[in-house]
């Protein structure tokens, strides 16, 4: 049976496929191991540490580097720095991105087109870099994808930014959980498993890419990966078809 904590580790597990990635929520589940046995017993309290997926340091020095390097990333990479910019990121994501519109509209053209001439029409865009990778992208992967397409995309991204919002003072707890409430009910409505959101997220993030660079391919399907298979991973601990009415 659903309990409200599992509830929100479900909604805030949906930012492990950001483009910001997993890997300071499994440094905090790290830390206060055995987690999902404290999950279960009803032992653990969400923190604000685990709220904002940053793992508390008791150094001023170590501190700093962190808050300037959430404060450079959400900067370059959502143009927010202060509490309006991060309200006016959250309300575009929430309305669907420019990306995620871009992505509807090409894999609409792409399919329209006959398997066999494929190839060539992605080839005719070899001097346009971002647009031969797109839709490379789009022949790898969107036959995977539901009609939600990388809707994904936009709804982690959604939650890593107000988790991080959270953590810089530009959100408070209370508008975090009524984001997460309505990001979550959107994600389960429209994918039927973890593995399906996760891929439809991370394929938003390549596709966002501006060119192909493998090592950078290769660390965000590895961030995929390592959601959908570590034992410690959320995906692995709670039922996608979670309850989410007990809430928020």
């Amino acid at each position: 049976m659903a309990n409200s904590i599992n509830v929100q580790l479900w909604g805030l597990s949906l930012s492990l496929t950001s483009i910001w990635g997993s890997e300071k929520d499994f440094e905090i589940i790290e830390r206060f191991k055995p987690f999902w046995k404290n999950v279960k017993k009803g032992k653990l309290n969400l923190t604000k540490e685990i709220l904002q997926g940053i793992p508390e340091s008791s150094s001023s020095f170590f501190k700093k580097q962190v808050d300037e390097k959430i404060s450079s990333f959400l900067n370059d990479t959502f143009n927010i720095s202060d509490e309006n910019s991060c309200i006016i990121c959250i309300k575009h994501l929430f309305n669907g991105s420019n990306l995620k519109k871009s992505f509807e509209e090409k894999r609409r053209l792409f399919v329209s087109i006959p398997q066999k001439d494929r190839a060539y029409f992605i080839n005719s865009f070899s001097k346009n870099r971002m647009e031969f990778c797109q839709y490379s992208i789009i022949n790898q992967y969107g036959k995977y994808l539901p009609s939600a397409g990388i809707l994904a995309y936009d709804i982690s991204n959604c939650i890593s930014i107000c988790r991080l919002g959270l953590y810089m003072g530009y959100l408070n707890e209370s508008s975090l959980q009524k984001y997460l409430n309505t990001l979550a009910k959107l994600a389960q409505e429209n994918y039927c498993d973890f593995e399906e959101f996760g891929l439809a997220s991370t394929v938003g993030v390549l596709y966002s890419l501006n060119g192909y660079d493998n090592d950078v391919y290769s660390h965000y399907l590895n961030n995929l990966t390592i959601a959908l298979t570590n034992p410690e991973s959320p995906w692995n601990n709670i039922d996608w078809n979670i309850d989410l009415s007990k809430s928020f």
